[in-house]
């Protein structure tokens, strides 16, 4: 007995310190931070109910680990659909809701637990024309300095793939500034936008920069001004030839409401000649 007890004290003292401060006294196991999901909130505004191909958003507590959110539609896990997050930090996740989504509850995935989150009710697309920015409403800077094209109908706002911007296509390293003045609320690096950063205006609409050749030279929290430097025309992500996408949003802005709204108007009323 005395035996199996010291060989058991000397496995604990081997354990690692790390081990030990997460080691829980009623479990005897690891203790993590479990996800927890509170609220949901559509692209539309809409908090309990959001059409396929919208950006829904997940706040909450420890959701930074956030690696799968699944959309649990009826029972059983025939209609069951997984979608990775657009972003995740310790209180939100942005996610796309499925093309094949069923209303249902939602399950969140973390690296090392899992939670239920709240019920959604999955919508139809949603069909409308697309927005168009106020050209004369937005005095502003074209972003890409230097030599550009606007590509083709695959790179316009819309169209099957539901694209959220404009494509301007320029050569990597290419200089590239802010359109408009306003506060940093993004600067990341994302699977498919590559290094982006999101800036919002004054009037709390919001601008978004993606693909840059590397992160960002601006930082969260910082008020840019129109013209300023953000960094260089880029491949990153999930990009097939360099170039900078650009997304418009209106108030209140970037995934917190706002839409989408085609850009290309806008962006050809600050294009000049040169």
């Amino acid at each position: 007995m005395r035996r199996a007890v010291a060989v058991t004290l000397l496995a604990v003292l081997a354990m690692p310190a790390a081990a030990l401060a997460h080691a829980s006294p009623r479990s005897g196991g690891a203790r993590y931070s479990k996800p927890e999901v509170k609220t949901l909130k559509c692209g539309t505004g809409e908090q309990t109910s959001c059409p396929r191909g919208y950006v829904l958003r997940l706040s909450g507590e420890n959701l930074a680990q956030t690696r799968t959110v699944i959309f649990l539609g009826a029972r059983g896990s025939r209609d069951d659909r997984r979608a990775r997050p657009e972003a995740a930090s310790p209180h939100r996740v942005l996610v796309t809701v499925p093309a094949s989504a069923r209303s249902g509850r939602l399950r969140v995935l973390a690296a090392d637990s899992a939670a239920a989150g709240p019920r959604l009710r999955v919508l139809p697309p949603a069909v409308a024309p697309p927005a168009t920015a106020p050209v004369a409403a937005l005095p502003g800077v074209f972003p890409v300095q230097g030599a550009h094209d606007y590509g083709s109908e695959i790179n316009r706002f819309g169209g099957p793939r539901r694209h959220q911007g404009q494509d301007v296509l320029a050569a990597c390293g290419t200089p590239l500034v802010a359109a408009l003045a306003g506060q940093v609320t993004l600067t990341r690096f994302h699977a498919r936008a590559g290094n982006y950063v999101v800036i919002k205006a004054d009037d709390g609409t919001s601008q978004a920069y993606m693909h840059l050749l590397a992160p960002a030279a601006v930082e969260q929290g910082q008020r840019v001004s129109a013209g300023q430097p953000l960094g260089q025309v880029g491949q990153t992500g999930a990009a097939s030839a360099c170039h900078l996408h650009f997304e418009l949003w209106t108030a209140p802005g970037w995934h917190e409401g706002g839409e989408p709204v085609d850009p290309l108007a806008l962006l050809q009323a600050w294009d000049t000649p040169r």
